[in-house]
């Protein structure tokens, strides 16, 4: 067989028929014999599910996320929220999106988010989440109200093991707005910075208590208002949960 013509990109008439040994059976995407990245499969994940203790009395709090789809393509719901004594805490809300891959770490996220509480909105919602090196879990979400208001989400995580099932988790979220909203008590521009510890002990690989360390500062017309409303600016809260996934 003349293999010059393989290697300049023609079949030569004589080239062997990859079908010959078939006896005409052809691919059919039999359920288990997809390619690994068509295979179709579901996760949930409670990053936290914890309840909490301070300044601002008790209440509980949760960030849960869910998805099904194969590596193409996902759909992607996620929640996070927070209620204490008082309101329920203005970045409670829950999205809708659809996910695509942007790189082996990277990926794209448009949607709906639905916020809840007085002064809820309804966003359009795009943004980007993924694996920056060291192991740095990222997620940036920029969103366009209803009503042509703005908002931004910027969320951090990194874990550090201490042994293979004790685990501090740390992070960091801000979030930032075009417009002021009385209902929600927020003012324009950077809303709130959060950092937070939780240390975890991995009792299996899908279930892990903790306990943790939660700071919030809030700044510009959000602080003024908390100011006014006789709230403080800084909020700290010791927090008891699980963490689990499937």
């Amino acid at each position: 067989m003349d293999m010059g013509s393989v290697r300049s990109g023609h079949v030569p008439p004589d080239a062997r028929d990859p079908n010959a040994y078939a006896d005409g059976f052809t691919y059919t995407n039999m359920p288990g014999f997809e390619g690994s990245d068509r295979i179709k499969f579901a996760t949930a994940r409670a990053d936290e599910f914890e309840v909490l203790s301070g300044n601002q009395g008790e209440g509980f709090a949760w960030s849960v996320q869910a998805n099904y789809g194969d590596d193409h393509n996902k759909a992607w719901f996620r929640t996070q929220g927070l209620k204490d004594s008082g309101p329920w805490d203005p970045t409670t809300d829950a999205e809708i999106l659809w996910w695509r891959p942007l790189s082996a770490f990277w990926g794209m996220q448009m949607g709906l988010r639905q916020d809840f509480g007085p002064g809820s909105h309804t966003y359009l919602a795009a943004g980007i989440e993924g694996l920056a090196p060291y192991w740095l879990e990222l997620e940036a979400t920029a969103y366009v109200g209803e009503d042509g208001r703005l908002a931004a989400r910027l969320k951090g995580s990194y874990d550090i093991l201490f042994t293979n099932r004790l685990i501090l988790t740390t992070s960091l979220e801000t979030n930032l707005y075009s417009r002021p909203e009385s209902g929600r008590g927020l003012g324009s521009g950077l809303g709130n910075i959060e950092a937070g510890l939780r240390a975890r002990y991995e009792l299996t690989r899908k279930f892990a208590p903790y306990v943790g360390y939660v700071l919030e500062r809030s700044f510009l017309g959000t602080a003024d208002r908390r100011r006014v409303a006789g709230e403080p600016v800084t909020e700290h809260r010791f927090v008891v949960g699980i963490r689990m996934w499937r």
